[in-house]
């Protein structure tokens, strides 16, 4: 499985060079079989190969008044019990969730993006791994978000709140994508001083361990937080919450990406219009990162991997600052290369071993 990862990754990457000169039609359907490939390898992995995939096993066959139900969605129940009254395993699940995902991620992608096969490439590199291949209910939410950012820069509001409404019906955090109504296209002063803020304000309450919702009662977050409680008093978080800040380059990185993209606004939104609203929305995911993170390490880690899935566009949009564009691409596919390389040996490390 780890060699279809490696070659899917270095095709879309090698492609990403010169699809400029790719008929329109000859990419779209070299897209489609790089989405086929997608949903094949996310779809058909064996059990237990990457994070999580036992707590999905547990969820598919949790039983009523099962701690696992709190963490089952409508549509998680509804897809579990279709494919139960089929007799079909927890496989099924998988390739179900990669079927649905896979398709709204990547039209999304062609939608906001003049190079989809350098998005895609960046796509891959990270956020493939983290949620088609782990969290296979936050892909589909995931994907409805990218396609709320286009519609809410598109001026389309009312499609963008059924895009996060839809995601919420498959991953209940998906809720807080409302918050994309209250951060707006401009990009005043203002805006700049607070969004650079954010992360030296929020390293500080990290560090310090200060849980700033502490006086939020457990009943008024809902089941869906009183299990993350819970499971954070069985000491069972360590399990789901992924990498520590102190050692997780990638969120590193995003930091970097996200002060140049600060400090390049003005040039890099003259070529990708969609860095504004990812700028915030990144700034949003920090938040979380940082704030939320005394409350929950899964919480914040998970809502930060949610709305950061907004880098893919920042990423994209940096390719803008080089000239030639082609040095922008280098730059761009050797970091994802390190990205990819990361990925796989942290969230599919287990596959290195079939």
């Amino acid at each position: 499985m780890v060699i279809s990862l490696i070659l899917l990754f270095l095709t879309c990457m090698f492609l990403s060079f010169f699809e400029e000169s790719i008929h329109q039609r000859d990419k779209k359907i070299i897209y489609i079989i790089l989405g086929i490939a997608m949903v094949l390898i996310a779809g058909l992995r064996e059990l237990g190969s990457t994070p999580d995939m036992d707590t999905y096993e547990s969820m598919f066959y949790a039983k009523r008044n099962n701690l696992m139900m709190l963490l089952r969605e409508p549509s998680f129940s509804l897809i579990t019990d279709i494919l139960q009254s089929m007799s079909i395993g927890v496989t099924g699940l998988f390739l179900t969730y990669a079927l649905i995902a896979v398709p709204i991620q990547l039209s999304a992608l062609w939608k906001l993006s003049k190079m989809p096969l350098l998005t895609l490439t960046i796509y891959i590199s990270y956020y493939y791994m983290i949620h088609d291949m782990v969290q296979i209910r936050c892909a589909v939410a995931s994907g409805l978000f990218l396609w709320a950012i286009y519609f809410y820069a598109n001026q389309k509001k009312l499609y963008t709140l059924l895009c996060i409404l839809m995601g919420t019906y498959f991953h209940y955090s998906a809720i807080a994508g409302l918050a994309i109504f209250f951060l707006g296209n401009g990009f005043p002063k203002w805006q700049r001083y607070v969004l650079c803020a954010i992360v030296p304000i929020g390293m500080v309450v990290y560090f310090s361990h200060f849980d700033i919702l502490s006086f939020i009662p457990s009943e008024w977050g809902g089941t869906k937080l009183m299990s993350y409680r819970t499971m954070r008093e069985k000491g069972l978080e360590d399990e789901l919450a992924g990498w520590k800040l102190q050692s997780n380059l990638l969120i590193w990185m995003n930091i970097v990406l996200y002060y140049a993209c600060i400090y390049y606004h003005d040039h890099l939104a003259k070529h990708f219009k969609y860095t504004t609203i990812a700028i915030k929305l990144q700034g949003v995911g920090f938040c979380f990162l940082f704030f939320v993170d005394a409350l929950s390490q899964v919480v914040s880690n998970r809502m930060n991997d949610y709305f950061s899935v907004a880098s893919v566009l920042l990423w994209t949009a940096s390719v803008y600052a080089f000239t030639p564009l082609l040095v922008g691409k280098i730059v761009s596919n050797t970091i994802s290369t390190f990205r990819f390389v990361a990925s796989v040996l942290f969230y599919g490390l287990a596959l290195l071993f079939m």
